[in-house]
This record gives structure tokens, sequence and C-alpha cells, in this order.
């Protein structure tokens, strides 16, 4: 009882209706309200923004090496002269995956877009591009010229090392391992407000591995050894030739003409 004429009089002394109280209550619950609704849908928001990256990430992943692995199948039956049925089966099963490496390629780079932040262009396309189509190209021209040469029962092998078909395919697989792996690493998921995962830091140390990888080394051609050169031949020296007799030096009688 003591309680609550206690209460009535803190009312009383700050003015307070119970119209006013009331009113209170309901502008409370309505804030907390709009404010949990807010911060809910920012969650729900960012969670899907982030499950979206990293199903963009994974499908370039999926790309990446179903291309690389059929190539690799492709080149294996060359190298092993298989014959032309199993040839054009493989053959026929890389045609798929570049199909559908090819018309993913625009796609990909809205998806490097949207895990960078930048949405007018990414500092890592130009290593996509560049590096990881660019390598991809130059691994389906090497395989075309070596896969035609092996129906036409040619040495589609010797097309195959002529191209280094081995070092295009080892660096398809470092540079879209690398490139793959950074964006996932970019994909980070963080509730953090006024922040992102994908800081200049980040970013710039990204772009740092990535241009490691993705940049083709020049092939260094090794100069012929010493031992491999043969050594120059010096020229014989000729034998001096003998000094002459006194017999054929000295002059000879003049020979007498004849009397009349």
């Amino acid at each position: 009882m003591s309680a609550t004429r206690s209460t009535l009089g803190l009312m009383r002394h700050a003015r307070l209706t119970r119209k006013q109280i009331i009113g209170f209550a309901l502008a409370s619950a309505i804030l907390n309200g709009i404010i949990t609704a807010s911060v809910g849908a920012w969650l729900g928001q960012t969670y899907a923004k982030y499950q979206s990256r990293r199903q963009s990430i994974e499908q370039l992943v999926h790309l990446v090496y179903e291309r690389r692995t059929r190539a690799g199948l492709v080149a294996s039956a060359i190298r092993r002269g298989s014959d032309h049925d199993e040839l054009r089966y493989r053959k026929r099963a890389y045609d798929e995956s570049y199909v559908d490496w090819n018309k993913n390629v625009m796609q990909n780079i809205f998806a490097i877009r949207e895990v960078t932040g930048e949405y007018m262009i990414s500092g890592l396309e130009k290593y996509y591009e560049d590096g990881l189509v660019a390598g991809m190209a130059d691994v389906d021209r090497c395989l075309t010229k070596a896969y035609d040469v092996s129906l036409a029962n040619g040495d589609g092998n010797a097309v195959l090392v002529a191209c280094d078909m081995s070092g295009l395919h080892q660096f398809v697989l470092d540079c879209g391992a690398t490139f793959t792996n950074e964006l996932y690493k970019l994909t980070k998921l963080s509730f953090l407000p006024f922040s992102s995962s994908s800081g200049t830091e980040g970013r710039a140390k990204s772009e740092k591995r990535v241009a490691d990888e993705c940049t083709r080394k020049p092939v260094a051609i090794a100069a012929p050894s010493a031992a491999a050169t043969p050594p120059v031949a010096s020229p014989v020296p000729k034998p001096p030739e003998p000094a002459p007799s006194a017999e054929q030096t000295a002059p000879s009688a003049p020979t007498p003409s004849a009397g009349p």
C-alpha cells in the first residue's frame, strides 16, 4: 500500500497523468519493435549477400576445375595414343565444359565485383581475364591442334610438347586455385556495421598473391653449355717448304750455238 502511494506521489510530483504514461509505454514498444525489425532485416540481408557471394565463388571453382580436368583427360588420351572412339568421347565432354566456361565469363566478372565491392571495375579482373581466361584459351588451342593431328593419325603428343601443354595445364591450376581461394577469403562473413570484410588492406594482399600466380612468367631459353658446344678446330700450320739445293740455285751454262 505504501509503495502504491509512493508511486502515485511521484506521478503527481512529475505531473504525469495516466494517459501520458500509457502513451509513453506504447511509444517505447513501437520504437523497440522498429529497431528490432530493422536489425533483423539487416542481419538477414547481410547473411543472404554472404550466401550469394559464396555460391558465385563455388560456381567459379566448379567451372575452373571441371574444364581443367577434362582437358587433362583429352591430353592423356593423346599421349597414350588411344583409339579414336575414346579420344572423341573425351573431347566431346571437354567441349561441353568449354561452352559452360565461356557462357559464364561475364557472370564471373560480376561476381568478382560483388565480392570486392568495386562495382565499376575490380583490380582482380585483369588477372582473371589476362591470366585465367587467357590461360584457358591457350590450353584449348594446344589441345585442339593436337586432337586434330591425332585423328589424322599424326603425332599428337609431339604437338602437346611443342606448345608446352604440361606448363599451361599447371599454370591454370596455380592461377585458378589462388584466384578462387583469395575470392573465398574476401567473402568472410561479418556483422559489423560500417565495415567490409574485404577491406583495402585485404584486397591489396589478395591482389598481390593473385598477381604472383596469374602472371605468365617468360620462358627462359637456356644458352648452350660449353660442354655441349664442340670446340672449334684450330688451323693446322703448313710444314715449311724445303730450301733449294745448290744445284738448283747455280746458274746453268749457256748453250753453245751451232757453227756455220
